[in-house]
């Protein structure tokens, strides 16, 4: 049996999600970053079908992060939900979503949600 792991790692989007209505005027920067593991007990040959394209991927989480929400939550959960769709057979699928200059009232930190879905 071979695990076989596709990430996305600290992709960075400028998008209006937030709670408070400056957050969807002036918007912000958000890093993301997504794995999927999958198991196969074939050999990997050059099949990009046996594979995840993370170009996908990438065109699942560009897509969500377009359109603005309230919650990080929400993000994760909506890319999830696709990743689900397009890969059935996935056995963890995990995400974070960090917004790098939330409205705290301090000029550096940031806040980070992060969603794990296991297919047990």
């Amino acid at each position: 049996m071979r695990v076989w792991q596709i990430k996305l790692e600290n992709i960075k989007f400028f998008s209006f999600h937030g709670l408070f209505p400056e957050e969807r005027i002036l918007g912000n920067e958000f890093t993301l970053s997504v794995s999927v593991d999958r198991i196969s007990t074939l050999s990997f040959s050059e099949n990009l079908e046996q594979s995840i394209d993370y170009g996908v991927l990438y065109s699942i989480c560009s897509e969500i992060m377009q359109n603005p929400v309230d919650l990080l939550e929400t993000i994760c959960e909506q890319i999830v939900d696709k990743i689900q769709l397009i890969c059935p057979d996935y056995q963890l699928i995990e995400i974070s979503v960090t917004k790098n200059n939330p409205p705290l009232g301090q000029l550096a930190g940031h806040s980070t949600v992060k969603l794990s879905v296991s297919k047990e």
